[in-house]
C-alpha cells in the first residue's frame, strides 16, 4: 500500500504542478512542416498534428483551453478551411483541454472508447480525498472506437489505431498512410522517462509493447510526431524502446533475486540514463519504482 500511495502522490503532484506552472499569455504557437499537407504545432502541452487540404482541416490534439484562439489562428495561417475533425490521442488536458472550444466552431471530436468513458465520469482519488468532476458535455468525443478507425480526407488515408494500454488505457496512434507520418500522442515522447498514468489504466509493459508494434509498422523513412518533443524517426523510437527494455530486464532480475519493490530505487538501475532521461516528469528512482510495482505480479512467489 505504501508503494501505491507514493505512486499516486507522484501522479497527483505532477498534475497539479503542470496546471499551476502555466502562463498561457506568453505561449507562442509555432509550426513545423512535416510534409506538404501535414504540420506539427508546438505551444504548451502536447504536440498538435494538422492535416490541411481542400476538404478541410483535421487536427490531432488541441493542448489547453486558454490556447484555443492562438491555435486556431496558427491553423488559419496554414489553411483557411474549416476544422472538420479533432482527434484526441488520449484524455489528458494538455492534449484535450480545448475540446469545448473547437467543438463550438464545428469540429467533430474523435477518440478511443475509454476516453469517452473516463471523461464522462467523476474521478475519485481516495488517497488524497480529491474528486475530479466529469468534463463538460461539449468536451466529449462524438465518435469513438475500440480498435481501429479509418478516415479518408484530402487525398490521405488516415488510420487511428489503439495498440495497447500504455500511457493510458485509451491511447490512439494516428497514421497518415500515404504520407508515412505517425502522430503517437504520449504513447511515445521525447521529454525523458515516459509518464505511465496508472490511475488512468496505463501500463509500463503496455507502453513497451506499443513501441514494439510502432517499430514494426514504421520504416526508416517514417516521420513521427511524438506527444512531446521534436519530430522523430523510427531510430529515435528504437533508442527509447531499447533503454526501457534494459530497465525492465534489470528490475525483473532484481525482483527474481528476492529484492523487494522498495529496494529497487536504490540499486542504481537508471544511473546511466538519468542525465538524459531524468529531465522529464519522472526521475529514475521513481520510474523504476513504478516499473517494479507493476512487474512484481509477474514474478513467481518462492515457496
Amino acid at each position: 500500500m505504501l508503494m501505491k500511495t507514493r505512486l499516486l502522490f507522484i501522479s497527483f503532484t505532477l498534475t497539479i504542478a503542470s496546471a499551476k506552472a502555466q502562463n498561457f499569455d506568453t505561449v507562442k504557437i509555432s509550426s513545423v512542416r512535416v510534409t506538404e499537407s501535414i504540420y506539427m504545432l508546438k505551444g504548451s502541452g502536447g504536440n498538435i498534428g494538422v492535416l490541411i487540404g481542400e476538404e478541410g482541416v483535421l487536427m490531432v490534439d488541441d493542448q489547453y483551453a486558454p490556447l484555443s484562439n492562438k491555435i486556431n489562428g496558427a491553423i488559419k495561417t496554414l489553411s483557411p478551411g474549416e476544422i472538420r475533425f479533432l482527434i484526441n490521442t488520449h484524455l489528458h488536458g494538455d492534449h484535450s483541454g480545448g475540446n469545448e472550444n473547437f467543438k463550438k466552431i464545428g469540429a467533430t471530436i474523435v477518440a478511443h472508447d475509454q476516453v469517452l468513458e473516463r471523461m464522462s465520469k467523476e474521478q475519485v482519488n481516495k488517497v488524497f480525498n480529491r474528486t475530479t468532476p466529469p468534463r463538460d458535455p461539449e468536451a466529449l468525443p462524438v465518435i469513438t472506437f475500440s480498435d481501429k478507425l479509418n478516415f479518408h480526407l484530402n487525398n490521405e488515408d488516415i488510420e487511428l489505431i489503439h495498440l495497447d494500454k500504455g500511457h493510458t488505457d485509451g491511447d490512439v496512434i494516428v497514421h497518415f498512410k500515404k504520407a508515412n507520418v505517425y502522430h503517437t500522442g504520449d504513447a511515445f515522447v521525447r521529454y525523458g522517462y515516459p509518464f505511465i498514468d496508472v490511475s488512468s489504466g496505463g501500463s509500463f509493459v503496455g507502453f513497451l509493447t506499443t513501441l514494439d508494434k510502432l517499430l514494426v509498422a514504421a520504416d526508416d523513412n517514417s516521420k513521427i510526431i511524438p506527444g512531446h518533443g521534436e519530430l522523430a524517426t523510427k531510430a529515435d523510437v528504437k533508442v527509447l524502446r531499447d533503454k526501457l527494455y534494459d530497465i525492465k530486464d534489470q528490475v525483473l532480475a532484481a525482483l527474481k533475486k528476492g529484492k523487494k519493490v522498495e529496494d529497487i530505487p536504490s540499486l542504481g538501475i537508471t544511473d546511466k540514463y538519468d542525465a538524459e532521461l531524468g529531465k522529464g516528469f519522472f526521475k529514475g528512482k521513481d520510474f523504476v519504482l513504478m516499473a517494479a510495482e507493476e512487474l512484481k505480479a509477474t514474478v513467481p512467489v518462492k515457496k
